[in-house]
């Protein structure tokens, strides 16, 4: 078996060395845009290969790094083996490429309706350009881009641009980088790809080696993020400000667990001072009407506060990878959604698949028989979203969604991601009185979207497609099909 794995092993490296070429990075972390790259990471991490906890997006090469050092390749399965090869090329190119540029050009027949992890593209058209850099202190990336009829009305763009510092084991980042929170494929509740990435400064924890201290090491190795955002001006409350903190951890090596907590504060209009912050920290209740002193029905939480616990147990069953994942997400306390899945891998030394399937429910009653709250604020009406779209589910609030998805990965750097989604849309038919919010109808959706990737001209080629049926209350039913592709060349 090792006489077979061996040669095994080479080969996979001399193709990944021609066949990755063309995408390689320079990253102090794995950014959230490649859902093969996740895909081979969770099976390494599954079969105890990556130690280090893996449901923070952007994840820190460094803990990967010490982990993939480790390995003895001859000691795994044909399928981990082609995972470990690729995740180890791509752990090279970042660490000891100190400079490459990409340009993408993406178009689509509409825009992308949902957002899953690594989605293909955005908007109906768009032209990337970027060059990044990584050194042994410094890391930063500039991108520009320019899109076509973008739903948010802003066609020029600089997101995923940041500067960071590396100190010591700590990341200090300026910029905006897009982030993924949990351990679910197609969507998350609190943080996800579903909004653009907000304006940050963020400190987050580089190697994720467990504590040394007996009183602590129980915990296993564990990451910490914390940061400071700010929203766009075009909206209820302009500049409002967002904090938020992230811990993760794999306290067994069957089991990651996640805490996340954020609120909103400040902005025009409102109270920015240390009180009020404190108060937004605390989950203390403030005056409507700005006074200290007022009636307990004329109070109300100060900030918007959002907590989420996440978890991810892996067994295995008959010798096949098994994984349990849950997201349980409140906001203020009380409103809460939650998030359910499950998932295997499974594959030969030629091909290899994810197989997911999860369930999301964002219908949240929190006053009584009434919805609409979820993601929405009395006071900052545009809610937990930027731009208009939620920081967290990609299927917004008063939305119960089941999703069947299937990931695989082929030789040559070929690939494919076909995601079945149906899903009950504003579940009650109302909204919420503010033209700060959605207004979705009441809507069935059924749909299928389909993607393929292949490497072309040195580059890497995506072509896609979707096509869904929609039944509606208060208008006809509708039969959608859409077709996008995306070219990305690295040099």
């Amino acid at each position: 078996m090792k006489a077979f794995l061996t040669p095994t092993i080479l080969a996979t490296s001399i193709a990944s060395g021609l066949f990755f070429s063309s995408i390689l990075a320079a990253a102090p972390w794995v950014d959230a845009s490649d859902i093969y790259l996740r895909a081979d990471i969770q099976a390494l991490a599954d079969a105890g290969v990556i130690t280090v906890p893996v449901n923070t997006y952007p994840l820190m090469w460094s803990g990967i790094g010490g982990d993939l050092a480790k390995v003895e390749p001859e000691l795994l399965s044909p399928s981990l083996v082609q995972a470990y090869a690729r995740v180890n090329f791509y752990y090279q190119s970042a660490v000891d490429n100190r400079g490459n540029a990409r340009i993408k050009v993406s178009a689509a027949s509409d825009p992308a309706r949902f957002q899953h992890y690594g989605s293909d593209y955005r908007e109906k058209g768009e032209v990337l350009g970027s060059y990044e850099y990584l050194g042994s202190r410094v890391a930063y990336k500039a991108t520009v881009a320019e899109t076509y009829d973008p739903q948010d009305n802003k066609n020029f763009r600089l997101d995923e641009s940041y500067f960071a510092i590396i100190l010591g084991n700590w990341i200090a980042t300026l910029g905006s980088v897009e982030q993924w929170w949990g351990p679910g494929f197609d969507s998350a509740l609190h943080r996800s790809n579903n909004a653009r990435p907000m304006q940050s400064l963020t400190l987050s924890r580089n190697n994720a080696a467990a504590f040394e201290t007996p009183w602590l090491s129980w915990i296993g190795p564990w990451t910490f993020k914390t940061g400071f955002s700010l929203t766009e001006v075009d909206r209820a409350v302009p500049k409002t400000a967002e904090w938020d903190m992230r811990l993760s951890a794999r306290p067994i090596k069957q089991l990651e667990v996640g805490l996340s907590w954020s609120t909103l504060f400040c902005g025009e209009g409102q109270d920015c001072n240390f009180n009020f912050w404190w108060d937004s920290v605390a989950s203390n209740s403030v005056c409507l009407d700005g006074t200290s002193d007022c009636a307990p029905e004329e109070r109300r939480d100060a900030g918007h506060r959002t907590q989420s616990i996440d978890m991810r147990y892996t067994s295995s069953w008959q010798d096949i990878p098994v994984g349990l994942y849950l997201e349980h997400s409140c906001e203020n306390g009380s409103d809460c959604g939650s998030l359910w899945g499950i998932d295997t891998h499974f594959g030969t030394s030629g091909k290899q698949f994810k197989l997911f399937m999860e369930y999301s429910d964002t219908y949240v009653k929190c006053d009584g028989d009434s919805a609409n709250c979820f993601y929405e604020d009395p006071v900052y009406l545009s809610g937990s979203r930027y731009y208009g779209r939620a920081l967290g589910s990609t299927y917004d609030s008063d939305a119960q969604t089941f999703v069947v998805g299937l990931v695989g990965q082929f030789s040559n750097s070929r690939g494919f991601t076909s995601l079945l989604r149906y899903a009950k849309l504003n579940k009650d038919g109302t909204n919420v009185a503010s033209t700060w919010a959605p207004q979705p109808p009441k809507e069935d959706l059924l749909m299928l979207e389909l993607s393929y990737r292949m490497p072309v001209w040195k580059g890497m080629w995506s072509l896609g497609g979707t096509v869904s049926r929609s039944e509606f209350d208060v208008q006809e039913n509708d039969t959608n099909a859409t077709l996008f592709s995306s070219f990305e060349y690295r040099f």
